[in-house]
């Protein structure tokens, strides 16, 4: 457990992608040209979100990445100042720009994205190498798939050898799962939790599209049943801890060897679902680099993903620590 006056410590090697958001009055179809709402340029992608939704949340934080020798580049580098996060391990691409992506997001806060990876597709495990000390040093490591597996699998590696809980977020699904759950050098599983939401669990797990979606439209009971058997599926293929699934509204289903929990979400009025995975990700960081038990931590990362569905953007809606306190004690689940 951490004292009063120590901020845990928590490393992020993953992406940095410049969100070009869309407002639309509903998902195009093929060949629809279309006038849209409203247009929002925000620093976004998957470990930056984590690692400043960690920060806000009272964590030290290292970021790990890459991004163009860019003024959007630049702009990265200006706000994880402004975060008060360690910088030093981010790289600059002279080559390729900056990473892109464009979500977008229709009248309910439903979306969907457009990635443009660019200098993401360049991180190495060379690069990651130089934040040796400070991977060995924290207490958590996290980790997505908007950069080379490789690179993050060698970070595992070292947060291994330093005793971290090491935290994957399967996002986007791209990898077989046997990639994302090979064993490390000693033979053993190299990643602690796994974090995927519904339709990553559906594709790793090998279940029909919309199958879970289509169990809670039978019943809750139903619903958690084929979310509880396809954490135990996942969980079959090498995890050192569990499983948990984000089921947006429906708050988080726990799988591990000794248990299956869901842990409600929190009622709140939907503005921008972008980033909602990943304030939950870095939150629930926090919580566990604090000692709390994974339960108690599920709910925690609810409460900051349920805050940060509330305000549009990725980056402006990663709640602070007060926010998602004050939601906690609020106790509105649902």
């Amino acid at each position: 457990m951490q004292t009063p006056h120590e901020a845990p410590r928590i490393v992020v090697v993953g992406s940095m992608v410049l969100d070009l958001t869309v407002r639309v009055p509903h998902f195009p179809r093929r060949g629809e040209t279309m006038f849209c709402s409203g247009f929002e340029m925000f620093a976004g992608g998957k470990g930056f979100n984590q690692a400043v939704t960690a920060r806000r949340c009272g964590a030290s934080v290292v970021m790990v990445g890459t991004v163009g020798n860019d003024p959007f580049g630049d702009l990265f580098l200006q706000i994880l100042e402004r975060e008060t996060i360690d910088a030093r391990f981010v790289s600059r691409q002279a080559s390729i720009g900056t990473s892109l992506g464009i979500p977008l997001i229709d009248p309910s806060g439903e979306n969907s994205i457009i990635g443009i990876p660019q200098a993401n597709t360049r991180l190495s495990p060379a690069d990651v190498e130089p934040a040796r000390a400070e991977i060995g040093a924290g207490q958590v490591l996290l980790l997505q798939l908007e950069v080379p597996l490789e690179a993050s699998l060698h970070g595992a590696e070292i947060a291994r050898l330093g005793g971290a809980i090491v935290i994957l977020n399967p996002a986007p699904a791209h990898l077989p799962l046997a990639s994302l759950l090979r064993p490390g050098l000693d033979g053993r599983p190299l990643i602690d939790w796994l974090i995927p939401n519904e339709i990553e669990v559906e594709m790793l797990a090998s279940m029909p599209a919309g199958g879970i979606d289509e169990a809670f439209s039978r019943s809750r009971e139903a619903g958690e049943a084929a979310v509880r058997q396809a954490g135990r599926t996942l969980l079959a293929r090498g995890l050192r801890r569990g499983v948990i699934v984000t089921l947006g509204a429906r708050g988080a289903m726990i799988v591990t060897a000794e248990s299956q929990e869901r842990v409600p979400g929190f009622r709140v009025t939907p503005v921008d679902p972008t980033g909602a995975g990943d304030a939950f990700c870095g939150a629930f960081a926090v919580a566990l680099a604090e000692g709390r038990p994974h339960a108690e931590a599920v709910r925690f990362a609810n409460a900051a993903g349920a805050v940060s569905v509330t305000r549009p953007g990725a980056e402006p809606s990663l709640p602070r620590r007060d926010e998602v306190e004050a939601l906690l004690a609020a106790g509105a689940g649902a």
